[in-house]
């Protein structure tokens, strides 16, 4: 199966990458998948990208834009919110293909913090990296220096498939269900798509575990 990804940045694109090779190099898989690498925004992939590709070869492919929340600002939510509305957009223009958000609150880590730890609320998203010290017995001086191409590679050789489907996914769910349980109060919703102005949360463990589901493996 085919999925066209937009990522914000690199170590986004890296663990897709690993993702895929990890699937595809399982016994337990049953139908292999292919990432393609597109920087758009949704509404912008179906008014051009999409048409470059004949339907059969595009009927039943997902796109799915990966991108984080970052903090509450005024800008920041601005941002997320045209985010949804470019997914409402493509979903209205091309009807032959998924569109769907993973999004991170505050930010991707929260997603590779679950892989080996429980996620809690942070304040700062300048502090994961202290996080990702924690978990993965890594020593990086900040978050630049933990997204460096060969240090996250390194990172990632320490985690199995096993680790996403035992560890992430459940996590995931955990930590989402507490997050909108504790802080009722702060759910939004924008464009059919509801959101939380609290952390941690996230919608990567969705579209992961689709993934898994659609190769055979769950």
């Amino acid at each position: 199966m085919t999925y066209f990804l937009s990522c914000e940045g690199e170590t986004e694109h890296l663990y897709f990458d690993w993702l895929k090779e990890q699937i595809n190099n399982d016994p337990r898989t049953r139908h292999k998948i292919t990432f393609k690498y597109k920087n758009l925004m949704p509404s912008s992939f179906a008014k051009s990208n999409a048409g470059t590709f004949t339907k059969d070869m595009i009927t039943g492919s997902v796109f799915c834009r990966i991108q984080d929340i970052e903090d509450y600002s005024d800008e920041h939510i601005a941002a997320f919110h045209s985010l949804l509305k470019s997914t409402k957009e493509a979903k209205r223009l091309y009807k032959t293909i998924s569109f769907t958000i993973g999004y991170s609150n505050l930010t991707f880590e929260v997603w590779i913090l679950a892989h080996k730890a429980k996620v809690r609320e942070m304040g700062d998203r300048a502090y994961y990296y202290q996080e990702i010290n924690s978990a993965y017995d890594t020593s990086f001086v900040n978050n630049d220096d933990y997204k460096h191409e060969k240090n996250f590679k390194s990172l990632l050789s320490k985690l199995t498939l096993d680790d996403v489907i035992h560890n992430a996914i459940p996590e995931c769910k955990r930590f989402v269900e507490k997050c909108y349980r504790d802080n009722p109060t702060l759910q939004r919703q924008s464009y059919g798509v509801s959101y939380i102005l609290a952390n941690p949360d996230t919608t990567v463990h969705t579209f992961v575990e689709s993934i898994l589901k659609n190769a055979g493996i769950l």
